[in-house]
């Protein structure tokens, strides 16, 4: 009588009634501890280096943790500690993450797949962005910033974001992405919310606050003190040097 072998992943699989997903990105770097949910998985668990990541799947950095994600796009995602993010979409023309509280830092200007848009989500605010490096950071009371070092970002209110705006000034709406001349401070700070997108540019920084109003500024990209910056930095720099 022939035996039936079972893969060892179809086992997995079959035990945990979890079902197989194509990968779309693979993690690439883990300095601490790593946890994964997998779409339609109930618990939580440890992960290593190289763990292919697929739509669904939920990342969470623990304490003193650095994780670094490459998306088959050529994107690159990095994540401080205490930071989860959700893949939510990935596709030829769009792939979308979502994070919760903490800090992420993407890198963009090696895309393999020609003019396809990267976009993260946070409850108050969306970066959509093609070729380019930024940090976004989010804290515990959902407020956003997103620091650009290089290129441009497009950042607008999120869904969540959009339906609260609504709700409050029904008359209003929410805008494709316009272009804006360079770093130019808004009027009072946080006077007004976010309606539409704004392109921000390297050296420019725009905070949203959870009710929607946002301020916009420049910032020092050169500033010490910041390890989680300094470290992409380094690795962004060893990255162009091997590529």
């Amino acid at each position: 009588m022939r035996k039936s072998i079972v893969p060892a992943f179809i086992l997995c699989l079959l035990i945990t009634g979890v079902a197989f997903a194509e990968p779309v990105a693979k993690i690439t770097r883990i300095d601490g501890v790593a946890s994964l949910l997998r779409k339609g998985a109930k618990d939580w668990r440890q992960v290593k280096p190289n763990t292919p990541l697929s739509i669904g799947d939920e990342l969470y950095a623990e304490a003193e943790t650095f994780i670094e994600i490459r998306y088959n796009s050529g994107a690159i995602l990095r994540m401080d500690e205490k930071t989860k993010i959700t893949i939510e979409e990935s596709s030829e023309k769009t792939t979308k993450t979502r994070a919760g509280i903490g800090k992420i830092w993407v890198n963009m200007k090696k895309l393999t797949t020609h003019g396809t848009e990267f976009d993260v989500a946070t409850p108050t605010a969306t970066a959509a962005i093609r070729g380019t490096i930024y940090q976004m950071s989010t804290d515990q009371d959902s407020s956003t910033d997103v620091d650009v070092y290089d290129g441009k970002v497009a950042v607008g209110p999120s869904d969540q974001l959009k339906k609260q705006i609504q709700k409050e000034h029904p008359q209003g709406g929410v805008d494709q992405p316009q272009e804006v001349p360079g770093p130019e401070e808004v009027p009072g700070p946080y006077e007004v919310p976010l309606e539409t997108w704004m392109t921000i540019v390297a050296g420019q920084r725009i905070s949203i606050r959870n009710d929607g109003k946002f301020a916009q500024g420049e910032f020092d990209m050169d500033a010490a003190g910041n390890t989680f910056v300094a470290k992409n930095k380094e690795l962004d720099k060893a990255l162009m040097k091997s590529q």
